[in-house]
């Protein structure tokens, strides 16, 4: 298979894991858990994209890269994890698992999408930007206690902190996997 297809497969993964995504924070009640067969799709589909990022940037980057797949692809298992045992939010393994992916993983592609230039610039920023609001919405949680049980109890920073999260992760990954799937076939 060549890094073509891969790159196509990795996009539509991208995109489908978007809309995950808002399916899962549109219908899931953060008290009960996460369903393992919604989980489990999803984290399959994370763990495309990442493979799919991973070889787009190995040639450049192949430690950062590495590095970044690996946390990321932690992250997705984690994820499994937490859905089979059934935790909730505020669960320890799924913010692990929260700040693996979107945070510390998205925060390292997109470094790498500005600094390769094989992504464009914005989706980089857009992803900068995500990611600091959701560790925004880490530390405000941590200084004043709150934790993240439902949008409807939620103080108004965290609330804005939350959705800007929200909103960028799904934009970035929407955008990415777009990207992936534009991308021209390579000379050789």
């Amino acid at each position: 298979m060549s890094n073509n297809t891969l790159f196509r497969i990795a996009g539509i993964s991208g995109i489908l894991s978007a809309v995950f995504m808002l399916v899962l924070s549109a219908t899931t009640d953060t008290s009960s858990g996460m369903s393992p067969v919604f989980t489990v799709l999803s984290a399959v589909l994370g763990i495309i994209l990442v493979v799919g990022l991973y070889l787009l940037y190995r040639g450049e980057a192949s430690a950062l890269s590495l590095a970044a797949a690996a946390i990321s692809v932690i992250g997705y298992l984690l994820f499994v994890v937490a859905s089979f045992m059934q935790l909730a939010f505020p669960s320890p393994v799924l913010a692990a698992a929260d700040i693996s992916v979107y945070i510390l993983g998205l925060s390292l592609f997109s470094w790498l999408a500005f600094r390769t230039h094989k992504m464009p610039r914005p989706l980089a920023i857009v992803g900068f930007v995500a990611a600091l609001a959701g560790a925004g919405s880490y530390l405000v949680m941590s200084i004043t206690g709150t934790s993240f049980t439902g949008y409807e109890n939620l103080p108004p920073v965290l609330t804005a902190l939350f959705f800007v999260y929200l909103i960028g992760v799904v934009v970035w990954l929407l955008w990415t996997g777009i990207c992936l799937l534009r991308l021209k076939p390579a000379v050789r």
